[in-house]
């Protein structure tokens, strides 16, 4: 694990042989793992999933639908935070607090929660990384920066100043 605390920083994907990059720079040494099996080829002693673009985009989808889901989850499991005791006697309070949280702490539903805010910002990551592996994000700010060269002229050598 890395200084932050999330094991998945050390982790790098390959699609079709080119690594994702991890969170800090390199990956770290050990063994190389294989998510479908017939991927790219990892680099020996480096970990993470190697994956072939066809593997990686499923996956991508499934975990972009897993968090879309568990963002859904979030919003119930702080209402559940909200309920209140039917009635104001000693055994509905205790129940209450037991559930829904008080002065002894987040009580259960609480805690459920918290642990869903953690998947979110597990899957969140996941997701990232899997779109940097597939190239998403740097295709999209390479065509990006192409598109405002040709409008700029700058692709061309002559300043245009305005789309034309």
């Amino acid at each position: 694990m890395t200084a932050s605390g999330n094991w998945l920083s050390d982790v790098m994907f390959w699609v079709d042989g080119v690594a994702s990059g991890a969170a800090g720079g390199g990956a770290a040494a050990g063994g190389g793992g294989a998510l479908g099996g017939s991927g790219g080829g990892a680099p020996s002693g480096s970990q993470g999933f190697s994956l072939t673009r066809e593997e990686a985009e499923r996956a991508l989808e499934e975990f972009r639908a897993i968090h879309d889901d568990l963002v859904e989850l979030e919003y119930d499991a702080r209402r559940l935070l909200e309920l209140r005791p039917p009635a104001g006697d000693p055994a509905s309070v205790r129940l209450n607090e037991a559930f829904a949280g008080g002065s002894s702490g987040p009580g259960v539903f609480g805690y459920g929660a918290g642990h869903v805010k953690k998947e979110i910002a597990y899957f969140s990551e996941l997701v990232e990384r899997l779109e940097k592996a597939l190239g998403y994000v740097a295709e999209a700010d390479e065509s990006a920066g192409h598109q405002v060269g040709q409008v700029g002229g700058i692709e061309t050598g002559e300043s245009k100043g305005h789309y034309e």
